[in-house]
């Protein structure tokens, strides 16, 4: 629901060092930047605001406009305190509630994990898991007060806008990489290269994989507002 999944633009910047910190932590004030950038452009026209009711999210932060349009759209909340906390890193369980409530319609057959019983996100953690988004650990748990990752978070992207290159091979060779995500057998190198780089593609015959065919210019998210 408004999610730009066909236009496979870069949706995440990496640093002026060469380094994209796959392994570093991750803000909700980022995360909602990339939701706001994968929104489909009349979606985002059409709720963009600048206006929001939080106490900590003042008007000339770089990340008002995201905050301020996707609360709006009912699609990030904050705390019962009027904050918003940009600059916290966000959990796995924030990160389910927030891709979940671009689907409706979510499949909310439960799931196995035994520490999300009565937890505020259990329903959406529910859905993201029956899609595929979001997976346990192998003692039955979700953990959804860990914080996740940049890495983490562009797989998780990835899966919900079903941006899946199947192997380096997929890629181009003159694509923009990262001085540490150069290990090709990494499992965080794909989802990273994917989510670094605007391009043209092509689905792989009977498959969900993708194959790329050119790079394209990557947007100037700056003029988004």
């Amino acid at each position: 629901l408004g999610l730009n999944n066909t236009d496979h633009f870069a949706y995440v910047v990496g640093y002026e060092n060469g380094e994209v910190q796959p392994q570093n932590s991750i803000t909700r004030a980022e995360v909602a930047a990339i939701f706001f950038r994968l929104l489909e452009d009349g979606i985002r026209s059409e709720n963009f605001t600048h206006q929001n009711d939080f106490s900590d999210v003042a008007a000339d932060a770089w990340y008002c406009s995201s905050v301020s349009t996707l609360s709006r759209m009912g699609i990030i909340a904050g705390y019962p305190d009027g904050t918003f906390r940009p600059n916290a890193p966000i959990t796995r369980a924030e990160f389910a509630a927030i891709a979940t409530r671009f689907d409706n319609n979510g499949d909310k057959t439960p799931v196995s994990f035994t520490d999300i019983i009565g937890h505020w996100a259990e329903g959406e953690i529910t859905v993201a898991a029956n899609h595929g988004w979001v997976s346990g650990y192998g003692d039955n748990t979700f953990r959804p007060q860990n914080q996740i990752t940049r890495a983490e978070t562009m797989s998780l992207v990835n899966r919900v806008l079903k941006r899946l290159p199947e192997t380096p091979a997929d890629l181009l060779p003159d694509m923009i990489t990262w001085t540490d995500n150069a290990d090709t057998s990494s499992w965080y190198y794909l989802p990273v290269q994917e989510a670094t780089n605007s391009h043209y593609y092509e689905f792989k015959e009977n498959s969900k994989h993708e194959k790329w065919t050119e790079l394209r210019e990557t947007r100037d998210w700056s003029k988004l507002g």
